[in-house]
């Protein structure tokens, strides 16, 4: 293959995916297992029914494979190649979303709110759930569901890490509606040591299986998630997951943090 032929291709390929117009190459490599590459392609370009511009570039494209002599089976290799690779380049770029307690607006700018984000978060964990938060309430039944689904993760044999401040009713909301096994879950609380001064955990944040983080200003409750306005940020897909979830494991394991359950 031609560079000039693989440059069409990556080109065509990556507006279809970065545009979610990823039919169109479904479309094309149908089409191109049908009919032989000619001189003269115009007839099938027309059936397809592309957008103007991804018409131009099917037609360069196979321009480009006929003066080359590439066969419809080799070009539809090199375009499912090129496709399978745009969407991997997709799947692993940092994502970075922002996240909203509040009003809500047609035409708001923020479009995840932060009750449905922590339900996505968690339903997605396949390896680990980490908790990190300031005040934690299960009164309410929806507050409630998120911990029905974290013990869904459980039973997909996630490990359950929560951390939480000082307080007692911390430990006595979470254990009080936990309905798995204690074993499962493992709560730890902040200690600090004798040459810190720092008074409390006052973060809120989840990170799942170290690769997808939610920082937000809402607490693990009622008004957290539905009344007060919240604001925070989802990150996808980059190493500052890993690196806060490790700063506390660090504090875990100087024994800052201590075990409760």
């Amino acid at each position: 293959m031609s560079n000039k032929l693989q440059d069409k291709i990556v080109h065509f390929v990556s507006i279809c995916v970065s545009t979610n117009s990823d039919h169109f190459v479904d479309r094309f490599i149908n089409s191109i297992c049908k009919t032989e590459i000619s001189n003269d392609n115009s007839s099938w370009l027309n059936d397809m029914k592309l957008p103007f511009d991804l018409e131009y570039f099917t037609f360069e494209i196979l321009k480009e494979a006929y003066e080359c002599k590439v066969l419809s089976n080799e070009l539809q290799r090199y375009l499912e190649i090129a496709y399978k690779m745009a969407r991997y380049q997709v799947e692993i770029q940092p994502r970075i979303s922002p996240v909203w307690t509040g009003p809500s607006s047609g035409n708001g700018i923020i479009k995840l709110n932060t009750y449905n984000t922590v339900l996505h978060l968690i339903e997605s964990a396949k390896e680990e759930v980490f908790i990190v938060g300031y005040n934690f309430s299960f009164k309410d039944e929806s507050i409630r569901k998120l911990l029905r689904c974290i013990e869904k993760a459980v039973e997909r044999n996630c490990r359950i890490n929560i951390l939480v401040n000082d307080v007692e009713k911390n430990f006595e909301e979470i254990m009080t509606y936990w309905e798995k096994e204690k074993y499962q879950l493992n709560v730890y609380h902040w200690k600090g040591s004798e040459k810190e001064d720092f008074t409390s955990l006052h973060a809120k944040l989840v990170i799942i299986d170290q690769q997808k983080l939610l920082l937000t200003s809402a607490n693990f409750s009622y008004h957290g998630f539905h009344k007060n306005i919240e604001t925070g940020v989802v990150i996808e897909n980059h190493g500052i997951s890993r690196d806060i979830w490790k700063q506390y494991h660090l504090l875990m394991k100087d024994k800052q943090m201590r075990k409760a359950f």
